[in-house]
């Protein structure tokens, strides 16, 4: 029985290192987690910089269209003024040249003050692309090692899972089933007993339970958190004995 204590403590020693890996592999990647979040955020709002960028210079084509149309609606009006041959029809031709001269004069002004703000705005679109840019990058640097690294702890997880199988298989199948049982609800399935206090739940043991495990001759559980019990005097005296 002392022989099948050490098999199931070296078996939560070797879960517990597994555990600790498959925490770590599932830890590095949310280390970039606040620079993804980051570069994210940026680029929806370098693409709404984009979008209103384009939405401008849709405005500004259909407003040159416009001036261009009432470019030849001046030429038009500056006709009839000429071919005016009534003083009606002189003030009427009139008023419609400098309305459509006012009307043209207007667009323009408002086009040059859009241009203007077109170019700071791509120029600021540029200099936001290039944080962008630069974000993905230290992303990008970053990932690789954190692969190399992930790779490393799969591989060595792997060994261990391999070393668990030569384990178990030397371990009664009753004890194996009780330590997956509890492994599974508690983390870990086996606990020392120490002055007659479970180290794992901290709770006293009953006197008979205690001088049980003292004989070391049957594998008992712990009444309140069902693990698997082991005398920690004992258990020194088995590393000791090895």
């Amino acid at each position: 029985m002392k022989d099948q204590l050490l098999l199931l403590l070296e078996l939560q020693t070797l879960d517990s290192r597994v555990r600790e890996i498959r925490a770590t592999i599932k830890a590095l990647p949310e280390k970039l987690e606040p620079a993804k979040r980051d570069h994210a955020k940026l680029e929806a709002m370098l693409q709404a910089e984009k979008d209103r960028l384009i939405e401008t210079e849709n405005w500004r084509t259909d407003q040159e269209d416009t001036i261009r149309q009432d470019g030849e609606g001046l030429k038009k009006a500056k006709v009839k003024l000429q071919a005016a041959r009534t003083s009606r029809d002189y003030a009427a031709a009139s008023r419609e040249v400098d309305n459509k001269r006012r009307s043209v004069s207007e667009r323009e002004d408002e086009v040059l003050k859009v241009i203007d703000a077109l170019e700071k705005s791509r120029a600021e679109a540029a200099e936001h692309q290039k944080d962008v840019d630069k974000l993905r990058e230290h992303i990008e640097e970053q990932e690789a090692p954190l692969a190399g690294q992930i790779e490393e702890l799969e591989m060595e997880a792997a060994t261990h899972e391999t070393g668990r199988a030569a384990i178990t298989a030397k371990i009664d199948p009753k004890h194996l089933k009780r330590y997956d049982i509890v492994k599974a609800k508690r983390g870990y399935a086996i606990a020392a007993v120490d002055r007659g206090v479970c180290q794992g739940c901290h709770m006293s043991v009953p006197p008979q339970l205690n001088n049980i495990l003292a004989s070391g001759t049957t594998i008992e559980t712990c009444p309140r958190c069902q693990r698997l019990l082991y005398r920690k005097e004992l258990l020194e005296g088995l590393e000791q004995a090895g």
